[in-house]
């Protein structure tokens, strides 16, 4: 996009991201926000403006700071799992349990009784009764095999409000815009990344404007990338796979 004449503050130094917060803390209706570096602290922030109802839309790329850390980290906090349950499977499922259950007594019953009778009738050749307990605790083992293995609980991932994190390497363009808008009205462009460093510590530039013609332009820009069909982003299923741990039954 390219627009002229607009009004604008422009902030150069430390802190530039102070003013920037205090907006979007503020903000009544909606936030984007397109930053090719996060940090987890800020990305609570976030999570903050959505449980008070506000519309959050991200645009960022896999230098987030803890894309490939632990599962504790804030950005896994927008990734929800979601579990499906097959009734039929699970009925299937509670029938061989308690079949299982029932050949183990039969077996252990079985197992007892010989025992009682070798020694009563002094009779060694009892003990060939335990053949078929044998079989029976073959049978229970398939069994339990069989409910070990069936699959019952189905996953799939949602986000917590929509974002997109573009995957950049030597073959992909990095996105390094990085471009604030807050409640439709107030803009903010610069070099200061939403970060702890790029919001408090590092000497930044930011242009801060409240130009309706420019708001429009910007507004049409984030959405457009956030539609973008050209550019590989992270695969939520996949993400939400190497994160959550997914028991079959």
């Amino acid at each position: 996009m390219y627009y002229n004449n607009a009004l604008c503050d422009i902030y150069i130094g430390k802190g530039a991201g102070k003013k920037l917060m205090d907006d979007m803390r503020g903000a009544k209706h909606s936030v984007k926000i397109i930053s090719p570096y996060l940090s987890p602290y800020l990305i609570s922030e976030l999570i903050n403006l959505k449980d008070k109802n506000i519309d959050v839309k991200l645009i960022t790329t896999n230098n987030i700071e803890d894309f490939y850390g632990d599962r504790e980290r804030n950005i896994y906090k927008l990734i929800i799992q979601k579990c499906n349950t097959d009734f039929d499977k699970q009925i299937i499922r509670n029938k061989w349990i308690k079949l299982a259950e029932t050949l183990s007594y039969i077996s252990y019953g079985l197992i007892a009784l010989s025992i009682v009778l070798a020694y009563y009738f002094r009779d060694l050749k009892i003990f060939l009764g335990f053949i078929p307990i044998i079989i029976l605790f073959l049978i229970r083992g398939l069994y339990k095999i069989k409910i070990k293995n069936l699959r019952i609980y189905s996953y799939h991932y949602t986000q917590l409000f929509p974002f997109k994190v573009y995957m950049c390497n030597e073959k992909t363009s990095l996105i390094h815009s990085k471009i604030y808008l807050i409640d439709g009205q107030i803009a903010y462009m610069g070099s200061l990344n939403f970060t702890a460093s790029g919001t408090q510590y590092n000497h930044e530039t930011r242009i801060r404007t409240t130009d309706i013609n420019a708001i429009e332009k910007i507004n049409k820009e984030i959405d457009d990338l956030f539609e973008n069909p050209y550019m590989l982003a992270a695969d939520l299923q996949l993400w939400g796979r190497q994160l959550y741990i997914e028991p079959i039954n």
